[in-house]
């Protein structure tokens, strides 16, 4: 349930940009191919959920998406989440939550399940500070109350684990295995700085004072 497959994969022209940060948390770019879609709106209580693995005191600035639209268009804000990890599954309580609406969308040319397809970039305007060698689940949902479909693929090895899904903004987790019965992981990208680079710009700025 929840989730549109296809019968083959789908191959598009990749989108060539690049994080605007230099450190990346995430890198599971969307390279031009795709193996289903799933419903991410708030309204129904949806919510997906990845997980990262800092190797040093992270900030998060950005994240990269590639979403799905219907006639209502585009959304003005997402709701971004970070859960600690549980037994390699997000935890159900948030740590940090935030609704971001610092929004670039670009057309990738896809339209697919009455959805009309975007590379998202949001700024996140607060973010926090991951703790270096503390797994964690970073969990989203578009704030709408239509359909807002995410593009999944299978079979990556390299990334680190599937995705979970929630139907009930993020209480409660289920593997996409267990879900729609296949290992999906979202196209998805965080960039940012590591804890270093804020530290290091604080001393700079203290020479100053």
């Amino acid at each position: 349930m929840y989730t549109w497959l296809l019968s083959a994969s789908v191959v598009l022209a990749p989108n060539p940009m690049l994080p605007a940060y230099d450190d990346v948390l995430v890198t599971q770019p969307f390279p031009g191919w795709y193996s289903a879609g799933v419903p991410c709106e708030s309204g129904p209580g949806f919510m997906l959920s990845e997980d990262c693995h800092p190797t040093t005191d992270f900030v998060p600035s950005q994240v990269e998406l590639w979403l799905g639209f219907g006639s209502q268009g585009t959304v003005d804000s997402y709701n971004f989440g970070f859960q600690l990890d549980q037994s390699g599954s997000p935890e159900g309580l948030f740590f940090w939550f935030g609704t971001e609406s610092d929004i670039v969308y670009e057309d990738i040319g896809l339209s697919v399940w009455g959805l009309d397809f975007f590379h998202v970039i949001v700024t996140i305007a607060d973010p926090p500070v991951l703790a270096a060698g503390q797994p964690c689940w970073f969990c989203f949902q578009a704030v709408s109350s239509s359909t807002v479909g995410c593009l999944l693929a299978n079979n990556n090895p390299g990334w680190d684990s599937m995705c979970f899904f929630s139907s009930d903004n993020g209480e409660s987790w289920q593997s996409s295995q267990s879900t729609w019965g296949t290992s999906y992981a979202v196209y998805m990208i965080i960039s940012g700085t590591t804890g270093l680079d804020r530290s290091t710009w604080g001393s700079i700025k203290e020479c100053f004072i």
